[in-house]
């Protein structure tokens, strides 16, 4: 971007690292690169301009109607995806950082429906692609198809003569097709299909526990509802491992960082990390924490219908705050507490009592940890070797509670099926010689006053 003022002007570059930009320059002394610069930038070439060539699009009438996407394969050859879309199914707005766009395509040749992910990893971070491949065959998480890993790099862009400036991280273009499924969890339309798909997601991420991964950035944004019909353990995808480590369970794992992953959705542990050092690792009870807040937050801001109500209760002050305020909230919010009636009086009781199982199941293991941050960090290992052996526990009883609620919906649903099927037994006849009151009103007996409905106050 060519910015002038008066008669100086300064040239600035973007790209997924930042800006980089010139000194200020004098027109009136250095026409000659003030000329060079405007043909530059007025260049009829895509990729001098900054244009991902790799997208093209047939014009009709002026606007875009078609487009292909090309992708190098495996074995370096160039595959050719037709757009499924006009625009990205997805795209992070911001210029700096992972800067993720998504885009909907057809496969060439079997005409299946994929994804393909563009996305900018910090260089000192693995490519996605690297546990991607580690999890194909598991269920309940995203399958890739292929992957280019190394597309360019921001260093690349920039004019560096020496060692890269303070505060400069290279950024790796990463693109990835992957096997498309249904809509984010947010669009469930039952409350059988949100615990379906909370479910086969923690499922999911057990299994990438097993073969030594740790999600990390477990949130509503990356969990998906399976296709329609999906087979049990499809219902739901747990989809984005950029943040992903491995994760041996051997007391030397990656501590806990709160710049890791979604604030609204990390653990106490986690969050209370920006403000103390934190003698713990980032665990799967970090992560099985941040499935419950996803369950919380779909509860207090939707109905069992998927309809969006506004996100009410404690979970509405949480966006405002982070780190270690942030862990304070919620480990009051983990405290034995009603759900606000409002909220309750939209779900059934089979997802109220998930709710306050899970919560209750989470407390005390919270308060464990909590002990080892804030007051004996030298019980961190013992502590930490404990609840490591028992993650499958863990994982165990988490299953039975949605196990329990799900059998709970499809019972009340099965008893609605059945007496919607029955058929309704038609009123009797009246033999009584006797004028029906509803010929007479004047026989009908004087109506009772009911009484006003109670009001019950707000808690």
């Amino acid at each position: 971007m060519l910015v002038l003022n008066g008669h100086r002007l300064r040239l600035f570059h973007f790209d997924r690292s930042g800006v980089q930009y010139t000194p200020q320059l004098d027109i009136s002394l250095d026409p000659h690169t003030f000329v060079r610069l405007v043909v530059g930038l007025s260049s009829p070439n895509e990729a001098d301009i900054g244009l991902d060539t790799s997208i093209q699009w047939n014009i009709e009438d002026g606007r875009k109607a078609s487009g292909t996407l090309t992708m190098r394969g495996g074995d370096s050859t160039d595959i050719v995806y037709p757009l499924l879309s006009i625009g990205p199914s997805f795209c992070r707005s911001n210029i700096r950082g992972r800067c993720t766009t998504c885009w909907r395509v057809s496969d060439p040749l079997t005409g299946e429906e994929l994804l393909v992910k563009d996305s900018w990893r910090s260089d000192d971070r693995d490519s996605e692609d690297v546990y991607l491949r580690d999890a194909l065959g598991i269920a309940g998480v995203v399958q890739m198809v292929s992957c280019e890993p190394n597309r360019g790099q921001t260093k690349d862009l920039r004019c560096f003569d020496g060692p890269f400036p303070a505060g400069f991280q290279n950024r790796v273009a990463t693109r990835l097709s992957m096997k498309s499924y249904g809509d984010p969890i947010t669009r469930f339309t039952s409350a059988k299909q949100l615990l379906y798909a909370l479910r086969d997601a923690i499922a999911g991420h057990l299994e990438l526990l097993k073969r030594g991964m740790l999600h990390r950035d477990v949130s509503i944004q990356n969990i998906l509802t399976g296709k329609p019909g999906a087979e049990p353990g499809h219902r739901g995808i747990l989809i984005d491992l950029d943040l992903a480590i491995r994760y041996l369970g051997n007391g030397n794992d990656t501590l806990a960082d709160w710049r890791i992953g979604t604030c609204l959705y990390q653990s106490v542990i986690v969050l209370a990390s920006a403000e103390k050092a934190c003698p713990l690792a980032h665990d799967h009870l970090d992560d099985l924490e941040s499935f419950f807040y996803v369950l919380a937050h779909i509860l207090y801001a939707y109905d069992c219908y998927g309809d969006f109500h506004s996100l009410d209760g404690d979970l509405s002050f949480w966006k405002d705050y982070h780190g270690g305020t942030l862990a304070s909230l919620k480990r009051g919010f983990l405290a034995p507490h009603h759900m606000p009636r409002a909220v309750a009086s939209r779900w059934p009781k089979a997802c109220l009592r998930l709710f306050y199982e899970f919560r209750d199941f989470l407390h005390h293991i919270v308060l464990e940890k909590a002990d080892v941050v804030y007051r004996n960090p030298e019980n961190g290992p013992e502590v930490a070797k404990k609840l490591r052996l028992s993650s499958e526990d863990h994982y165990r009883h988490v299953f039975k509670l949605f196990d329990v609620a799900i059998a709970v919906l499809e019972k009340a649903e099965a008893e609605e099926a059945a007496a919607a099927a029955s058929p309704v037994p038609s009123p009797k006849q009246r033999t009584s010689l006797k004028r029906r009151s509803d010929e007479d009103p004047e026989a009908q007996p004087e109506a009772k006053r009911s009484n006003p409905p109670r009001v019950i106050p707000s808690p």
